[in-house]
């Protein structure tokens, strides 16, 4: 839920940048980075243009979109870009109800949005890119299948039969979804002639409300751990699943260069705010199974009951240099510095919770920090105009972080012991060790570029699912490795006509085994 689904319409170009990318791009580019570049405003040029799709997908509804952008001039200093689009994603699952009704086309969606930016240029050396991207997603349902329900089967219930087709689910009621994006950002950017400044600054405030059929969940606990009727664990359970995110970064690089060293170097930071709640309601369980269910954050007939509060901050600084040591051979270094924070404050409450019903509600809180240098060195060697070798040595990173509490009551005493005492988890740190050549063929019509790689990684994060305790925590897994071949040949013989095919190996694998004993002694 935390990686916005941008429409990339009037987009310049989409970078995928292989990773690791931690010594520019920070936490999270282990992997790599993908950047989506969209197109700026224009000087002196007024243009516009649109697009328009329909389209149906097999035994599902119509759907479709309507795009368009405009560039327009404000005499030779000024421009405005503006980027507006709606889509309506035709639905295509049923939702068969209790009665054996069936809501067809449950899952259809719409989204809708647009970006609006400025470009200031009064001289040459001065450029001033305000932007504002907002858009909204609405969907009726989710994209989920059932191959089997605990409330759709005579086994359970005493309901009849549910005979799912391929694309087909089982609920009681609607379950909406809403995301609400907003991104506005400012590009300052300055031109000393030998070296140029750049500040961006941006924020992001984005608002996500899930409301999420949990019966089959529920009637696991209350009918099949708790025991109760039929009548009670057929109850509607609502789980409604919020979620608010405020973010602020700022950016500060200076970057130059000559015909022999070409640098960049800069400060980085970011804080963020993120607020989680969760709250699963099933009216009438109170009355009907004479079970307290008020805590002292919880209301009567909310089950589980979470509210969560993160903080976040992270300041950074990194630089990169790369040196042209003969006109065939560069050398590339670079080193990023970070130190992070985090903090939470955390509330459980309800029979599925904690189980608050005491005289005074305690938060619990914690918190969690690191710093680290992370390098990376490039050596590339240009053999000919159409061939050059390339190797590398770099470090990635993620981020630790705090996992959330488990749902004791839920837990059974073995699965409490081997998924308990996980507070927290460690970054997760990776050596990559590349090599790799990259060539033009066809005299410039087609390329044909290969690599080979080994990752060491050290205290891997890796989710687990915590067994009967419905939670997941995050552990870290000490060694794992990951080593492969990866190759792409592309060519375009004629200006109407291309072709590529790319491959790639991997063979990744876990060396450490994680293990917990109990007070008697077993594993």
């Amino acid at each position: 839920l935390f990686t916005p689904d941008i429409d990339i319409f009037d987009m310049s170009r989409v970078e995928v940048l292989r990773g690791p990318q931690g010594t520019l791009f920070g936490s999270g580019s282990l992997s790599g980075t993908v950047r989506y570049i969209s197109n700026q405003p224009e000087l002196g040029s007024s243009d516009s243009v649109a697009e328009f799709s329909l389209n149906s997908p097999t035994g599902g509804e119509m759907g479709g979109s309507a795009k368009a952008a405009v560039n327009l001039p404000f005499g030779d200093t000024a421009a405005m870009r503006f980027t507006g689009y709606y889509t309506s994603v035709g639905g295509y699952i049923d939702a068969v109800q209790p009665d054996l009704s069936v809501n067809e086309d449950y899952n259809s969606s719409e989204n809708f949005g647009g970006r609006l930016a400025f470009r200031f240029q009064p001289n040459e050396q001065l450029t001033i890119t305000p932007r504002v991207t907002y858009q909204e997603v609405n969907s009726d349902g989710r994209n989920q299948a059932d191959l089997f329900n605990i409330l759709g089967n005579p086994y359970t219930t005493s309901r009849p039969a549910v005979d799912l087709d391929e694309r087909e689910q089982v609920n009681q009621f609607d379950e909406p979804f809403t995301d609400q994006f907003l991104l506005a950002d400012l590009n300052l950017s300055y031109d000393f002639g030998s070296m140029m400044l750049t500040s961006i600054t941006s924020y992001t405030d984005r608002d996500i409300l899930a409301v999420r059929d949990a019966g089959a969940l529920t009637s696991s606990i209350t009918g099949g751990s708790i025991g109760l009727p039929e009548s009670i664990y057929t109850l509607d359970s609502p789980l409604d699943d919020a979620t608010t995110a405020k973010a602020f970064t700022e950016e500060v690089r200076l970057a130059g260069g000559n015909e022999t060293i070409d640098w960049v170097g800069g400060v980085f930071y970011s804080t963020s705010e993120r607020d989680y709640a969760q709250s699963l309601f099933v009216g009438g369980f109170t009355a009907a199974s004479g079970i307290p269910t008020a805590g002292l954050a919880a209301p009567e007939d909310v089950l589980f009951y979470s509210d969560l509060s993160y903080e976040f901050d992270q300041l950074a600084l990194f630089g990169e240099v790369t040196w042209s040591v003969t006109e065939s051979f560069n050398l590339t270094g670079g080193l990023r510095y970070y130190d992070f924070e985090e903090s939470r404050t955390q509330i459980f409450d309800g029979i599925f919770g904690n189980d608050n019903n005491g005289t005074s509600l305690v938060a619990t809180s914690g918190s969690t920090s690191a710093d680290g240098i992370v390098p990376r060195m490039i050596a590339e060697w240009k053999l000919s105009d159409a061939t050059s070798l390339n190797a590398q040595i770099s470090q990635g990173f993620r981020l630790g972080g705090i996992n959330d509490p488990l749902n004791v009551p839920l837990c059974t005493p073995q699965d409490l012991e081997t998924f308990g005492g996980q507070d927290a988890w460690d970054d997760e740190t990776l050596w990559n060790y590349e090599i790799g050549s990259k060539s033009t063929i066809m005299d410039g019509k087609g390329s044909f570029n290969v690599a080979a790689f080994y990752m060491d990684i050290t205290d891997l994060q890796a989710t687990v699912t915590a067994g009967s305790c419905s939670s997941r925590v995050i552990f870290n897994v000490p060694s794992s490795h990951s080593a492969g071949l990866e190759f792409e040949f592309a060519v375009a013989p004629t200006d109407h006509f291309d072709f590529s095919i790319s491959a790639s190996y991997a063979d990744s694998q876990l060396d450490s085994t994680l293990t917990s004993t109990d007070a008697a002694g077993n594993v």
